[in-house]
């Protein structure tokens, strides 16, 4: 977070920030998280198995608000967590755990976002009015409604208005109560060849839970996922219409 206080990045001269190998944490070198991302910052790791961005569950790992022209790769999102807190107007601070996305786009490459948890929604991600482009990413064991509030959901994804491209994209062992993979509310996403497996729901919607959402669904695949209520692999509510080609 330091470094990106010292950078004057621009859309014409983006920085790129590499990583190497490693581990970046409170413990190890005194992290402070979130990490707060701004407009025209790449971050690059070595590779998703050795170079570790994990919050201790200090907080979220990632925030990006009001952000474009972004690339986050080779690198794992991991231990992140987030609070609600009752004394801020700040609506999105009980959602996403490892990332939160505000009005930002950005591209992630290559990235696995795993063991991250939300007091409210988005486990491992939360995105609210964001349109990101997510390939080759695995969003595994994470979890949404840590505070039991039974109302919650997207153990793996939260989409809130929000219209992304999904493509060669694991989403597997999310839990929540609702939605244990992906949670879509108002959202028309594009999803292609993606797999969405082993997500559990207390209540609706194992893999997926669609409202008011449209989602285009390409070789897809939504299997072994469990829900106590309705739909164990996809519960459709509220007019949504998803279409599934192959």
């Amino acid at each position: 977070d330091y470094a990106m206080g010292m950078i004057y990045p621009t859309e014409e001269n983006p920085v790129t920030i590499h990583l190497t190998a490693g581990t970046i944490s409170p413990s190890i070198n005194n992290e402070i998280f979130p990490i707060n991302m701004y407009s025209n910052i790449n971050i690059v790791g070595s590779s998703e198995e050795v170079t570790i961005l994990d919050a201790e569950q200090t907080g979220r790992v990632l925030r990006m608000d009001n952000c474009q022209n972004n690339i986050i790769s080779g690198l794992t999102i991991t231990g992140g967590i987030a609070i609600a807190i009752e004394e801020t107007d700040y609506e999105e601070d009980g959602d996403g755990g490892g990332i939160l996305l505000r009005y930002s786009n950005p591209r992630l490459e290559q990235v696995t976002i795993k063991n991250n948890m939300s007091h409210d929604d988005g486990g491992g991600m939360y995105l609210y009015h964001s349109d990101p482009v997510l390939i080759q990413v695995t969003i595994t064991h994470n979890t949404a409604d840590i505070g039991g509030n039974n109302n919650f959901g997207g153990g793996g994804m939260y989409l809130w208005h929000s219209d992304p491209t999904i493509s060669d994209v694991t989403i597997t062992h999310n839990t929540s109560y609702n939605g244990g993979g992906i949670l879509l509310w108002n959202s028309n996403p594009i999803l292609d060849d993606v797999v969405i497996t082993y997500n559990t729901a207390y209540n609706g919607g194992g893999g997926m839970l669609l409202e008011y959402s449209n989602p285009t669904l390409t070789d897809v695949t939504i299997s072994n996922n469990t829900a106590d209520g309705s739909g164990g692999g996809m519960s459709v509510h509220s007019n949504s219409d998803p279409t599934l080609i192959h």
